[in-house]
């Protein structure tokens, strides 16, 4: 037996022998209970041995029935090694299936029609020009009365290149070519493959995928910026600066996402036979993992929709958060939002966490507030009630934008005695910005206001 430490029969029968003699003393009965111990760890290390063997025989097996590697990779190499007859059935067969027409045709299409479309439509505009200066009286006279009314003039341009109808145009049948001949080239690469002799599944098919797959990401792309373009008219806003009706941007980018991704799956499980459905097929020990590893993705995603249709924050916006965190809202994204901080240093934080702060926007804020604390001398007690009525006169004359209709405090009052000083307490309130550079101009008038009121009335800070 395995280890050499089995039981044989000559052993069992003692035992048995024991047993019918009666009762046996306590040592012998523990060594009998440790050797009983043994014989079952060692049962047990036989029945793994066992079915450790089994799972080997079983791989030898598999591998010899349906080897990876084995025989297959000589082959491989000599079809990649190029012979004088060999190359010359290549180049035969590449040339028979392409046209030098149709490579410079996708060529000039896709890297020379942008410039030329440019050049024709600068030239254009020259020729206005000079039919304008061109002295026809009748004209100028039209364009006098046109600009009496209101209408346009002879001095009105063109919109630029990149803005105008003519370069989309051109730079959409530029893209397409340029996709085509990389379609093209997957072309060759099939009838180099079938030329060295390779022969794998979709061999004959890769051009075809791709050009499915680059058109389809394309279309969707080009339907995303168009998208993005109509919403910016619809709102007024510039592309990159929404507002609110950027959630209905990330909503309808997850559809054309999702549209264009089924319709790629669907095209490869039923024209390629991908068997994509048992691709997408999970076990339940799988399902549990991607529902927990999703779970806080879809969190930040939802949380990214729900600031947006909040409507507490926007792109461009300054903000201060509840730990003390100022910046610009540089971009808000699916899973995270980005925030560049006063000395330009950019920092990502999670939607979720985000939207757990109490979020402070300081470009909304329309009013700002000046605080100050003054020190005066005990000596100059007596005259602080005109320091101070001196002081609240020259705020209202040196700034405009204080408000003093009562709707804000505005205060210039004796607060409390120091231990070797008066303390007075300024509290004013403006129509200014906060983060304007007129908050900080403002700010130095009213000091200087409160510099020539103190030295009006006599007295001086204390130092």
């Amino acid at each position: 037996q395995m280890f050499g430490i089995g039981r044989t029969k000559k052993a069992d029968a003692d035992v048995s022998g024991r047993k019918r003699a009666g009762t046996r003393p306590l040592w012998k009965k523990g060594r009998n209970a440790a050797m009983a111990a043994i014989e079952d760890m060692t049962d047990a290390a036989e029945d793994v041995m066992e079915d450790v063997q089994d799972f080997v025989e079983d791989v030898g097996e598999m591998v010899v029935a349906s080897p990876v590697f084995a025989g297959k990779v000589r082959p491989a190499l000599r079809k990649l090694a190029f012979t004088k007859d060999k190359l010359a059935t290549v180049t035969k067969a590449i040339g028979d299936a392409t046209h030098i027409d149709d490579l410079a045709f996708l060529g000039v299409m896709g890297w020379a029609l942008v410039p030329a479309v440019e050049i024709f439509y600068e030239l254009g505009d020259d020729d206005d020009e000079g039919e304008t200066t061109g002295g026809d009286v009748k004209k100028d006279a039209s364009d006098s009365e046109k600009g009496s009314t209101g209408g346009h003039d002879a001095t009105d341009k063109k919109k630029p290149f990149l803005k105008s109808i003519a370069f989309q145009i051109a730079d959409h049948v530029s893209q397409f070519c340029r996709i085509g001949l990389g379609v093209y080239g997957f072309d060759v690469l099939e009838i180099l493959l079938a030329s060295l002799g390779f022969d794998f599944r979709f061999s004959d098919q890769l051009s075809e995928i791709f050009a499915k797959v680059a058109y389809s990401v394309w279309a969707a792309g080009r339907i995303k910026i168009f998208k993005q373009y109509f919403i910016s008219k619809a709102v007024h806003r510039p592309v990159n600066d929404l507002g609110r009706a950027g959630i209905a941007d990330h909503i309808l980018d997850a559809a054309l996402y999702g549209l264009t991704g089924f319709f790629l799956l669907d095209w490869l499980d039923v024209s390629l036979g991908l068997g994509i459905k048992s691709m997408l097929t999970f076990g339940s020990a799988g399902t549990l993992v991607v529902s927990l590893a999703s779970k806080d993705l879809a969190g930040q995603v939802i949380n990214g929709l729900g600031l947006a249709a909040s409507d507490k924050l926007y792109e461009g916006e300054r903000i201060r958060l509840d730990s003390g965190i100022v910046g610009v809202v540089e971009k808000m994204g699916w899973m995270e939002t980005t925030i560049r901080l006063d000395d330009n240093v950019h920092m990502s934080m999670g939607n979720t966490e985000l939207s757990n702060k109490r979020i402070i926007n300081l470009s909304r804020t329309k009013q700002s507030t000046v605080t100050l604390t003054l020190k005066f001398n005990y000596d100059d007690i007596d005259k602080l009630p005109k320091v101070l009525d001196n002081i609240k006169a020259s705020i209202r004359a040196a700034c405009p934008e204080l408000i003093d209709d009562g709707s804000r405090p505005f205060r210039a009052v004796w607060s409390d005695y120091g231990s070797n000083y008066l303390e007075v307490q300024i509290e004013t309130h403006f129509n200014i910005p906060p983060i304007s550079p007129d908050y900080h101009a403002n700010r130095e008038t009213m000091l200087h206001s409160i510099n020539g009121a103190v030295k009006e009335s006599g007295v001086a800070f204390k130092a």
